[in-house]
């Protein structure tokens, strides 16, 4: 294995007839992955990816995000082509758990995920008082009832 500019790569090796043409396709592959790839960070622990409606909680919304750092290596230059999209439940009732996992985010490069990792819900939401729960609940019954 090798590190460079914050990138660490690992080389797996079988088959060769020594020792030494061991290390020599080992650092032929080093150097390929270091000159063609690079790492990027794409979220910070507890980063904010989005914000949702809660329905029948004692909050309207709860933060979204992923539960730690997310690094994708790629070959370089292609960052700006990644796409994230979110695949999250449309309807979200509390209660909540901080930590909870509500969907997952899906990193695409070239038509290939590249990352799908869990979305969580980064506060705590309890269950809203029964008349915020009626309310919510009619609410959705004739959004559901009438298409909305």
């Amino acid at each position: 294995s090798a590190e460079r500019d914050g990138m660490r790569l690992i080389s797996v090796v079988m088959g060769t007839a020594s020792e030494d043409s061991r290390a020599i396709e080992t650092q032929k592959l080093l150097t390929y992955g270091f000159r063609y790839y690079e790492t990027h960070k794409l979220y910070e622990p507890n980063e904010i990816l989005t914000n949702v409606r809660v329905w029948s909680g004692s909050q309207t919304a709860v933060d979204l995000g992923v539960p730690g750092e997310v690094y994708v290596t790629i070959p370089r230059g292609q960052a700006e082509a990644m796409t994230a999209s979110l695949d999250i439940d449309e309807v979200i009732s509390a209660p909540l758990n901080n930590g909870q996992i509500m969907g997952v985010v899906n990193v695409v490069l070239d038509n290939d995920v590249i990352y799908r990792g869990d979305v969580i819900a980064m506060q705590e939401v309890e269950l809203g008082g029964l008349l915020k729960r009626l309310i919510d609940w009619l609410t959705l019954f004739f959004s559901n009832l009438f298409g909305g």
